[in-house]
């Protein structure tokens, strides 16, 4: 028997799903139109925020708790006003919500003021200070609406089974307590796909277990509203801490396999054959692998059709604000010609870089079943081996960066040369290096989420290694320049801040007004 499965089998015994109501509980009920305007709003302006889809809740908790909190509700009032919105905007399912569940997250969100009371008396760094607690309350609204049990059973089997396959450099001159941290923040970043905000909650609630809920003691409320600033900077170092980064990127194709593990058990007609038969756990593993497989290309096609959109959106009102009056008033020669090029050819390319992905399936289907027959037994396998060593820097390094940064000129240099042959002036050849460096950057992320799905590197030839080479620069750039851009998301601004609060009052004036029709409706 398998018998190390038999502990992840157990934890994966509970389905994820949104709290519901039982026994003919009152429940939170929305109209129709006022779900349907919400909901559209919603995917219009997920459009022009690009964000992972298991996010998008957590992310819209938080904008909803930032415009009450800056309206100065209570707790009872943000709790009530959150839960409708999000069963407006199809976030939560109409009339299942139970009326009872916005008692808890009031609750919830009472625990937090003491916090927001202490950040609110420090001086430096408030504004950072705030939006880390907004980010930590989100991430606990988000699991007491849907109690992510089972992603918590496959982190804690991988946590496990991982502990023992690290190789570590004994130069880092670690304590097991600090390798157990580094391991515990990277699987929650690599296999849940947890961001910033998220690791947030996740190490505030690893120190301090008894704050998660809705029984936290006075005590401990005032045990971190006295120690806010230390508590936050502690967490935020662990969660930007050089070596979490690297093992994160090492365990990344590691965590796939223990995704379709999970796959495995949960969608197999008789899940005990799994922990008695070799045989029915690879024939399993194969069909989850390939599920698992099909939704990713399915999941592929639609993250390029979005970022694809968003590009030729943003693309054609820079050219509208930009361009074209730059053409008119300023070189006075409207070509038309590097106008097209500027709209098109980056979404076209970032469709070419998405769309290019190529699985092995195959040969990932046997590096699957071998790696995880491995775990079932305890045995090493070379997919599943980490090390983890101390990088070095010589006089090689220096030499590589010299010649890295000549590359960076030599690439943008004869890029921009090209274009001035074709026609483009200053402002159009500078918009298409920018976008060209984002799109990269944005095009190489997206394929290498097969990294996800892919258990072992595949090589590149000549060909492969020249093209990486050159365009290393453009990616780099492009990744420079996204968490520059993420800051100053114009349009993002222009929805959160001008579109979205006018936009509930409307939808609520609605919901108002069609209840009140129904209730004379029901009078006659």
């Amino acid at each position: 028997m398998y018998e190390r499965l038999a502990k992840l089998a157990a934890g994966l015994k509970h389905r994820e799903s949104v709290v519901s109501a039982v026994n003919g509980e009152e429940t939170i009920e929305v109209s129709v139109p006022a779900s349907t305007a919400a909901s559209i709003y919603e995917k219009v302006r997920n459009t022009l925020d690009y964000q992972e889809e298991h996010l998008l809740r957590r992310n819209a908790i938080e904008r909803i708790l930032r415009r009450y909190r800056g309206g100065g509700e209570t707790p009872d009032r943000m709790a009530s006003e959150l839960l409708k919105e999000l069963v407006w905007a199809k976030y939560l399912p109409n009339k299942t919500v139970p009326l009872s569940l916005g008692e808890t997250i009031a609750t919830i969100l009472g625990k937090y003021e003491p916090l927001f009371l202490a950040v609110a008396s420090v001086k430096a760094n408030r504004d950072r200070l705030n939006t880390w607690l907004l980010d930590v309350v989100a991430t606990e609204v988000e699991y007491t609406l849907a109690p992510p049990m089972t992603d918590e059973a496959l982190a804690s089997f991988m946590y496990e089974e991982m502990r023992s396959r690290i190789d570590w450099d004994s130069k880092f001159g670690l304590s097991d307590e600090a390798k157990d941290l580094r391991l515990y923040t990277a699987i929650h970043r690599t296999l849940l796909k947890s961001n910033t905000a998220t690791l947030r909650f996740r190490l505030l609630t690893l120190y301090y277990p008894t704050w998660a809920g809705t029984q936290a003691s006075p005590e401990l409320s005032d045990e971190l509203a006295n120690n806010i600033v230390r508590i936050i900077d502690t967490i935020e170092t662990e969660i930007y801490h050089p070596l979490t980064d690297r093992l994160s990127r090492v365990l990344r194709r590691k965590a796939g396999m223990f995704r379709v593990l999970r796959d495995a058990f949960l969608h197999a007609k008789d899940p005990s054959a799994l922990l008695t038969s070799a045989s029915a756990l690879d024939d399993a593993v194969k069909d989850a692998l390939h599920h698992r497989t099909e939704d990713f290309r399915v999941r592929l096609r639609r993250t390029v059709v979005r970022a694809v959109l968003f590009l030729f959106i943003t693309k054609m009102l820079l050219a509208l604000i930009l361009e074209v009056p730059y053409d008119f008033f300023i070189v006075k020669d409207a070509s038309w010609y590097p106008l097209l090029v500027n709209i098109t050819f980056h979404p076209l390319f970032l469709a070419f870089i998405g769309l290019t992905v190529s699985i092995p399936e195959k040969k990932n289907s046997e590096d699957y079943q071998a790696a995880i027959r491995a775990i079932a037994v305890g045995a090493q396998h070379q997919l599943l081996t980490v090390r983890v060593k101390r990088e070095t820097r010589g006089t090689w390094f220096n030499v590589f960066l010299v010649l890295y940064a000549l590359l960076f000129v030599v690439v943008y240099g004869v890029i921009g040369s090209v274009l001035h042959g074709f026609g483009f002036h200053a402002l159009s050849i500078g918009l298409f290096l920018f976008f060209l460096s984002l799109v990269t950057f944005f095009g190489i992320r997206i394929r290498s989420s097969a990294k996800d799905i892919v258990a072992s590197d595949a090589r590149n030839g000549f060909l492969g290694t020249a093209f990486d080479i050159l365009m290393l620069p453009i990616v780099r750039a492009g990744a420079w320049l996204s968490i520059r851009v993420a800051k100053i998301n114009v349009f993002i601004y222009f929805f959160d801040f001008i579109i979205e609060a006018p936009l509930k009052v409307a939808i609520e004036f609605v919901e108002s007004w069609l209840t009140f029709v129904r209730e004379k409706k029901e009078e006659i």
